[in-house]
């Protein structure tokens, strides 16, 4: 018999912490990026729904794949985080509460378009990714380690432009290392599932490839977001 404290626990860890944490680090990049051309200026309120509708849309998503990717058959022996496979969680109550958080993070959203029009730009490719996102992410090729990183690179722009800051070369540039950055994570991340998603049919670019070779891909992904990292502190010091 599952206790209700052992339920808590297990929506808990369905929310992916870790993934959440990564959204907050790369939203404050996109506000030092920001405060260097405003002089410090920050609206405190504004930063702060735009990050909760970051982390209630992150949430959301994380909540619909772990019921969906259990659904396809990737979680049977092992993936996600385990809390429908351990009879902690059902199914259905994942992807409505997921679905209910996906609402309420768009409702945020839509709101402040109504403050900063310009963030209609990046909401406009969004909504199908988050509404989608499992879709994207497991059906499609490629957008397993596509997906996540334009989702992240976008929660940077997002909170960069929800101050209502001007679009610069150095905001692009930092925004494409932030997507080269994670595009170069995720496949490492996938090192240690390889055999079950392999065995499960997940089409991962891990999986595609080989460890040794999607490694050697990681590196080189990993130093070209480097350099733009350096134009995008170059840029913004000129």
């Amino acid at each position: 018999m599952v206790t209700k404290k052992q339920q808590a626990i297990g929506w808990i860890k369905a929310i992916r912490l870790k993934f959440l944490i990564s959204y907050l680090v790369l939203g404050i990049g996109g506000v030092i990026i920001g405060i260097n051309h405003s002089g410090n200026k920050i609206d405190i309120l504004l930063l702060i729904l735009s990050f909760i509708t970051i982390i209630t849309a992150g949430i959301g998503v994380h909540y619909r794949d772990e019921a969906s990717d259990w659904l396809a058959g990737y979680d049977l022996e092992s993936g996600g985080v385990g809390v429908i496979r351990d009879g902690i969680l059902n199914v259905r109550p994942l992807q409505i509460v997921g679905r209910i958080l996906t609402i309420i993070a768009l409702g945020f959203a839509i709101l402040q378009i109504f403050i900063v029009w310009q963030l209609i730009y990046i909401l406009i490719p969004l909504v199908p990714v988050i509404i989608l996102s499992n879709y994207v992410s497991e059906k499609i090729s490629l957008g397993h380690e596509v997906a996540p990183a334009f989702a992240y690179s976008m929660a940077l722009l997002w909170v960069f432009l929800g101050q209502g800051w001007s679009f610069t070369i150095s905001t692009l540039f930092f925004v494409i290392f932030a997507f080269l950055f994670v595009l170069a994570l995720v496949p490492y991340q996938d090192v240690g599932d390889y055999e079950v998603d392999l065995k499960s049919g997940k089409k991962t670019l891990t999986v595609k490839l080989g460890i040794d070779a999607v490694g050697q891909l990681s590196i080189v992904i990993g130093v070209i977001s480097i350099i733009f990292l350096y134009l995008s502190i170059l840029t913004l010091v000129n």
